[in-house]
């Protein structure tokens, strides 16, 4: 790996992260959950947050533009073996509910599927002015920091990558985020 993450400053225009909130407040809202299969929980101490899945059918013109990004960036960094995104998912952190995401992982490595998550993406769709707080960081890394919080970054990482979402103390912080899968990890 060259790097161990990749932030695409501004790479989506106002317009296109509107489009892309504007699709995502069209499905359903769901209180965000902790953990995989069986082992999914709501944990408001962990992580508190809305989101709503999007349909990668539904979505193809997202999925393309975000996937334009992700295979750049895994043929100058990662060099791992991708497929697509299987899911999409729009989420809100809410200041008035103090909305974070503790530290974690994105992958499921005792998993029996055929695919594993192999990178992440979060596309930072709210102006940073509209909410205070909300800084995404890596665990024991330099975090993206300034880089990252103009409106329209693209951040990609290895799913395997513990990071987090601090509390939101005010406003809103809307962002779309992704796994891109491929073969098990071997």
């Amino acid at each position: 790996m060259n790097n161990v993450w990749e932030v695409w400053t501004s790479a989506l225009s106002p317009e296109e992260c509107d489009q892309i909130i504007e699709r995502g407040l069209r499905y359903a809202p769901q209180t965000a959950t902790v953990g995989f299969a069986k082992d999914t929980r709501q944990d408001d101490g962990y992580r508190t947050s809305v989101v709503r899945w999007l349909d990668t059918g539904a979505e193809q013109a997202i999925v393309a533009r975000l996937m334009s990004f992700v295979v750049s960036s895994n043929r100058t960094n990662f060099g791992v073996d991708i497929v697509a995104p299987f899911d999409l998912q729009f989420t809100e952190y809410h200041g008035t509910s103090q909305g974070k995401y503790d530290w974690h992982q994105d992958v499921w490595l005792e998993s029996t599927r055929p695919y594993d998550r192999k990178l992440s993406l979060v596309v930072q769709l709210s102006d940073p002015a509209d909410y205070e707080g909300g800084t995404f960081e890596f665990f024991g890394l330099q975090h993206p920091g300034a880089l990252f919080a103009p409106r329209g970054s693209l951040l990609i990482f290895p799913s395997w990558m513990q990071h987090r979402v601090l509390p939101v103390t005010g406003g809103i912080r809307r962002s779309l985020v992704s796994w891109v899968e491929g073969p098990r990890w071997r």
